[in-house]
């Protein structure tokens, strides 16, 4: 792909506000909820500020876990009414089976469950007896880890700077917290704690390599499990005169190890056509454009690129403006676009 399209898919306009406010709300979500874990976790050994009573701080952990459950309903309704991934209620409540990133979006699932069954059985305490609601406790400190997998494995920015400096924070708060939680205690628990820390070490160092090998290299957007643009059944083509038209796209960018790229994209109005953009093979020297309708294929031609694609499908001129972040260009994800013809395609 030639130097032009890349600038084009950095330009400055973008996807919808619900794909910008389901990534913001997630983001706030997890660091919320890193915040939770480091205030539970030091709570657990008593440390509180020299004129901050302990039930203060008992009060901001519960306080600080309410508020990162209210944004987690808000990143599940954004993400639920986004349309791009299109993402089911119920691939928001069962943790298998989703067409969209489905091992990383379940991971997710499985942590949203864990902090709803926390906050449940926290508002029925005096009823399931401490001994239980202590056990969920400790289990709800899973959550965490498994959020924090969920942002990078669905997110679209693991390999952005500020996203990395974010989740490297959010590890360092976690890991300061627990070196506290592990470094004390009673010479009988000595054995215990050991096995926490060689337990956190370990998980530190498969995370760490699962990172490094997956969402901060390129192309994981196509390993994750992205799906490709589906596309609906219609008799016929919604715009089926004479003129051209002018309709906004969206789909997905996604590039390998080699640095090719490849775009699929829908047309958001004329949902049976759909429109491929690739790198030139060694045998090319331009990018090319396949357009469909359907199963069909109604072309495919070689683009000249500028700050706009351009393209001749069937003597109908038609030119690809891209939209996109400037991370885009590098870690693939989503893309949209608009799609201006002088005529039909039929």
């Amino acid at each position: 792909m030639t130097a032009h399209i890349l600038a084009a898919a950095a330009s400055s306009s973008g996807p919808s506000w619900l794909w910008y406010a389901t990534r913001g709300l997630g983001i706030a979500t997890l660091i919320l909820l890193t915040a939770t874990v480091v205030l539970g976790i030091m709570t657990a050994v008593r440390w509180v500020g020299e004129t901050t009573p302990g039930f203060v701080a008992a009060a901001l952990h519960r306080n600080l876990s309410l508020i990162a459950i209210v944004l987690l309903a808000a990143h599940m309704v954004t993400t639920i009414l986004d349309p791009f991934a299109q993402i089911t209620v119920r691939d928001a409540i069962v943790p298998i089976g989703a067409q969209y990133r489905p091992i990383w979006l379940g991971l997710g699932v499985v942590a949203m469950e864990i902090m709803v069954a926390l906050i449940i059985t926290s508002l029925l305490r005096e009823r399931i007896g401490l001994r239980l609601w202590r056990l969920i406790h400790w289990i709800a400190y899973a959550s965490w880890p498994l959020a924090l997998v969920h942002g990078l494995g669905t997110g679209s920015d693991g390999r952005a700077p500020w996203m990395i400096a974010v989740v490297a924070s959010c590890v360092e708060a976690v890991l300061l917290a627990l070196y506290q939680r592990l470094r004390y205690g009673p010479l009988i628990t000595l054995p215990v704690r050991a096995g926490g820390a060689i337990v956190a070490a370990f998980a530190l160092v498969v995370m760490g390599a699962w990172a490094f090998s997956g969402p901060f290299q390129l192309g994981w957007a196509q390993k994750a499990g992205t799906p490709p643009v589906k596309v609906a059944v219609v008799t016929g083509p919604v715009h089926p005169g004479p003129g051209g038209f002018s309709d906004p796209l969206y789909g997905v960018m996604n590039k390998d190890a080699a640095g090719d790229i490849s775009i699929s994209f829908r047309d958001a109005v004329d949902t049976a056509l759909t429109v491929s953009v690739r790198s030139p093979n060694t045998a090319e020297t331009l990018p090319v454009v396949t357009i469909s309708r359907g199963t069909k294929v109604l072309c495919t031609s070689p683009a000249t690129a500028t700050t706009t694609l351009y393209a001749v499908c069937n003597k109908v001129r038609i030119s690809i403006t891209f939209y996109g972040s400037t991370s885009l260009v590098q870690t693939g994800g989503t893309i949209t676009g608009r799609l201006d013809t002088s005529g039909p395609l039929n």
